[in-house]
């Protein structure tokens, strides 16, 4: 396939996904939960809820409401931000897939000066558990979001 029929190809795919989440939006329907390009479905979530309680709850909050739910935007006493909110009030759907799997494995990239250091996972989660792990973060997050994010996931695997 020649890359201008690839990228009217890509153009026609992410435009049919947009327009179908603006119809699920507006019926009321969910859209689905994905990494990459894949559907994920009920049961993978909840592996991935149960690794998530079980790895990453402790600073993320049980229900993805972060570090200090109730200051997630203000640095602590040490002048630290705390680990963000996974769910809809924070900031982790702003992220393409491939990064957010990056910093599940390889841990934090922040400055350790103004945030507490995420540690690598990749030892103890396999690389399916990590896309678990995100598939449920990702169920936490509103239609509107989930579609901003797969946007962005789509735009970086073209760039």
């Amino acid at each position: 396939m020649s890359d201008a029929k690839l990228t009217k190809f890509r153009l026609f795919t992410l435009t049919l996904f947009v327009l179908t989440g603006v119809v699920a939006a507006c019926s009321g329907a969910s859209i689905p939960v994905t990494f990459e390009d894949r559907v994920i479905d009920s049961a993978r979530i909840e592996q991935g809820q149960q690794l998530y309680a079980q790895y990453c709850a402790a600073c993320h909050g049980v229900n993805g409401e972060g570090q200090f739910p109730n200051t997630p935007l203000e640095p602590d006493p040490t002048g630290r931000y705390g680990a963000p909110p996974h769910n809809e009030s924070g900031h982790t759907w702003h992220h393409d897939d491939a990064l957010l799997f990056r910093y599940v494995r390889e841990g934090g990239m922040g400055d350790p000066s103004a945030f507490y250091p995420m540690p690598a996972f990749g030892e103890q989660l396999s690389d399916e558990q990590i896309v678990s792990i995100l598939a449920y973060i990702k169920s936490l997050w509103t239609n509107d979001q989930r579609v901003y994010q797969q946007q962005r996931t789509e735009a970086a695997n073209e760039g």
